[in-house]
């Protein structure tokens, strides 16, 4: 672990976000993201495709932050407003689908996929942290 927290610390700031938000911005609003390849998919795995997108935003955004801060949790108040962000761009992406008219279009039903998957990582964040205090504070 030591090492993966080296070659994290050497990165520049605000790197990781920065990727991740290219990547969503391409995959959402590109009209053809992956040229003609299509997959088979499973009903719904575009929605959980949704939520792991903007759950591993609010995770970047977060695990830059801490990087920044040499590693010390991020506040409880920094965690919800990563969540609350990479929401609030879910709802600004499917509106800019729809006025964009390359036919992407508006789905409410992406924006709830959005939500939950930030929710449940700023959840899964702040269980951890709390792990964490509480296993450092037993030894």
């Amino acid at each position: 672990m030591s090492k993966l927290r080296s070659l994290l610390t050497k990165l520049p700031p605000w790197c990781l976000s920065i990727l991740c938000l290219s990547a969503i911005l391409w995959l959402t609003l590109a009209p053809k993201p992956l040229g003609d390849l299509e997959p088979p998919l499973f009903e719904g795995a575009d929605k959980l495709a949704h939520a792991i997108m903007f759950g591993g935003l609010t995770a970047m955004l977060i695990l830059d932050r801490v990087r920044r801060d040499r590693w010390h949790p991020a506040s409880t108040d920094f965690v919800w407003n990563a969540a609350i962000a990479s929401a609030l761009l879910g709802i600004l992406i499917e509106v800019a689908q729809h006025l964009m008219g390359l036919g992407r279009g508006f789905d409410k039903m992406d924006i709830f996929a959005d939500l939950d998957g930030a929710t449940l990582t700023a959840l899964a964040v702040l269980l951890w942290q709390r792990h964490q205090r509480k296993h450092k504070n037993s030894r």
